[in-house]
Formats: structure tokens, sequence, C-alpha cells
């Protein structure tokens, strides 16, 4: 018997440093969002500063990719989060002598960018590594289930920090919790990597893992269909929930924090949902029903006469999402091959970098329709896409989770 995740001592520690690493994240979230729409109450910006996010993530993801596969895991975790926490604590110190500008916000976000595409690749992939590759795909849920339970703590606690220390003092928490997950990683024996040798060059590398990646029918609908949620759904929730705060149900910050609480919670119900179905169904069909439900309860959202109705629908919200991540992200790491799992693990980088793109078009949208409209109109479009390729995609119909690997589909 190979046992629980949680039994092998590494692995423990490594998932309490991620889930340090997640509250840190999931506060910035919400907290960011509430300061730019704050100072320049402009959707077209709020979007365009989180989108700022996605440029690092892009042109980076595929060479962190490679580093994890060639270079020292813990050197490329500690880098990350230590940066992160000087960053952070940077901000809330500009925040603090009131020198935040419209410019100052673009950079912050564009180095906490470079800061988690040094740090994802070799996180996720490290947790397959730790453990036997009969409890992998569990032990990948439970990173997520972990990302999903810092998402129902940590932004609730964010709105509360505004009202209590300001949003200074809330970005020196989030410096403490990058910080913490540092050091945490002193705890882990890190596996030595078995693809260490290095028989080609980064970029020959780079190119093997993109090309795998394109060629295989199976990888490139599971990309297709995390883009679709992560670029069109994923940005009408946390892009729109600032002014949803603001001004449609006049909340204030801490009713923001409930709001990314709410996606959390049902986060951790979809992502233990999606690894109890995905021994059963097929992860074509797990997903793109997914897709279709997260749409509909982002229409729920926008149709809610009050915030307690809404708080519902983002809950259902939630859920559907992370059905779709978790899903997504264990089977791409099931199809990757070993000496390539960091590089194909970084391509899931794509899908934070196409939320944060998707910010350039729904905040502007939502100066031009309002937080209501811009949701309804994601989540009609994304109905009427996922529901055209499931009618013209065989691949998608048969893709099933056991059967993600080369040749499938």
């Amino acid at each position: 018997m190979a046992g629980h995740p949680f039994s092998y001592r590494d692995f423990r520690w490594l998932w309490s440093g991620s889930l340090f690493s997640y509250a840190g994240w999931w506060i910035q979230q919400a907290s960011m969002g509430w300061v730019v729409y704050e100072i320049t109450g402009s959707g077209a910006l709020l979007g365009a500063v989180i989108g700022m996010r996605a440029i690092p993530l892009l042109a980076l993801a595929p060479l962190a990719g490679v580093a994890a596969d060639r270079y020292n895991r813990r050197l490329l975790l500690q880098s990350g989060q230590g940066l992160s926490a000087v960053v952070s604590l940077a901000f809330g110190i500009a925040l603090a002598l009131d020198a935040v500008t419209v410019a100052t916000m673009f950079a912050f976000s564009l180095a906490m960018g470079c800061c988690s595409v040094l740090d994802r690749p070799a996180r996720q992939s490290l947790a397959f590594e730790l453990v036997p590759r009969e409890v992998a795909a569990r032990a990948i849920a439970l990173n997520i289930i972990g990302n999903n339970l810092a998402r129902v703590l940590a932004p609730a606690l964010a709105g509360y920090l505004i009202a209590w220390v300001g949003v200074a003092g809330n970005f020196v928490v989030q410096a403490g919790c990058y910080a913490t997950a540092a050091l945490l990683v002193f705890l882990v024996a890190l596996p030595p990597s078995k693809s260490r040798a290095r028989r080609s060059s980064a970029m020959k590398e780079m190119t093997e893992g993109l090309r795998f990646a394109v060629s295989e029918p199976a990888m490139r609908m599971l990309l297709m269909l995390g883009v679709i949620e992560f670029f069109v759904l994923v940005p009408a929730l946390g892009t729109l929930f600032p002014i949803y705060a603001k001004d449609v149900f006049a909340i204030g910050p801490q009713g923001l924090g409930l709001m990314f609480t709410a996606v959390g919670i049902g986060g951790v119900i979809g992502g233990y949902a999606a690894g109890v179905l995905s021994r059963y169904v097929r992860a074509g069909a797990l997903q793109a029903l997914a897709i279709v439900g997260c749409s509909l309860a982002i229409l729920g959202i926008a149709a809610s006469p009050n915030f307690g109705v809404a708080f519902v629908a983002i809950v259902f919200a939630g859920a559907f999402e992370m059905m779709v991540g978790t899903s997504n992200l264990a089977a791409l790491q099931m199809l990757a091959p070993e000496h390539m799992r960091g590089r194909i693990t970084s391509l899931s980088q794509i899908y934070p970098a196409v939320i944060s793109l998707g910010g350039f078009y729904v905040g502007p949208l939502a100066d031009v329709l309002g937080a209501r409209g811009a949701s309804i109109w994601a989540a009609g479009i994304c109905i009427v896409v996922i529901v055209g390729i499931w009618r013209f995609s065989p691949t998608l119909r048969r893709l099933r989770f056991e059967a993600t690997r080369p040749g499938t589909g």
C-alpha cells in the first residue's frame, strides 16, 4: 500500500509551505483589486493592472519549466518566494508613504508575475515527485485543494485586514506569508532530478516540450479547455468583484473578501468532486459540463437582486471552476513524460496568464456595460463556444482521464 500523500513527510512540508504561498497570493488578489479601483475608479485600469501579470507568465513560463527540469528546485522555490516577500513589503511601504501611483501599481503587478513564474513549475512538478506514482493524482489534487483552502480564508482575511490595519499593513502580512513559505522549503528533502544531465541546450529542451504539447491531440484539447475557462470566465469573477462590491452591492472591502471566500468554498467542494468523478467519468465530458455550469452560475451572479443570492451563485461558480481546474491540471501532469514534467507543468502558467489577459477585455467591458452586463456577455460567449467544440470535436467527446497518454484522441 502506497498510503495517503500526507503520510510522506516531505510532501507534508511542501504542502504546508504552499499553503502560506497561496495565502499570500489570495490576500494579494483581493487587496490589489480593491487598491486599484479605490485609487482610480476605473474598470479599464483595474483590468490593465491585473493584466500586467500575464506578460512574465507568458514570456517566461516555458523557460521556467526548463529550469524546473534542469536546475536546483530548492533555489527556484526560495528565490520565487523570497522575491515575492521583498516586492510585497516594498509595495506596502509605498502605500504607507502615500507614494503609490498608477505606474507603481503596474510595476508591482509585473514584478509579482515574474516571482510567481519562477516558483510555480518547480512547486507543482515537485509535488508529483515526493510521493509514489500511484498516489500522485491525489497529491496533485491536495495541492489544488490547498490553494482553495487559502482561497477560502485569505480573501476574507484581506478584507478585514484592510479595515483593521489598512492596505499597507495588509501587504506586510502578504510578505510574511511568502517569507514563511521560503523558509519551509528548507525542511523538504528534495529528490534528485533524473533529467538533470544536460545533454542538450535549454532552448532545445524548451522546444521539445512545446512540440510534445502541440503534437498530442489530448494535450491540445486539455489546454484549449483550460484557456476557455481561465480567459473568458475567471476574469468575470475576480476582476469584476471589486466593482460588484463597491458599486453594485455596496458591501465594502469586507464584502469583497467574502466574495472571494465564496469562490474558495465552492472551489474546495469542486476540487474534491473532480477527484472523485475523475475515476468514473470522461475528463472531456466533466470539463465541458463544468464550464457550462460555471457560465450559468455567473449568469446567476449577474441576475442576483442582493448579495445573499449572489453569494450562493458565487459558491456554485467556484465549484464548477475548480472542477475544470483540478481535472485539467491532474490530466496534464499524468500525460507528461517523466523527463519533461517540469516543462509540461509550466504550461499551466498559461492559465493565470490568460486570467490576467482577460482583465484587459472585461475591465473596459464593465466600463461600458457595467459589471452585470460584462458578466452576461462573458458567460454567454463561453456557453456558445463550448457547445460548438463539443459538437464538432471527437477528441473532446472521447477524452477520458485514465486514457490521457500519448496517442489518445
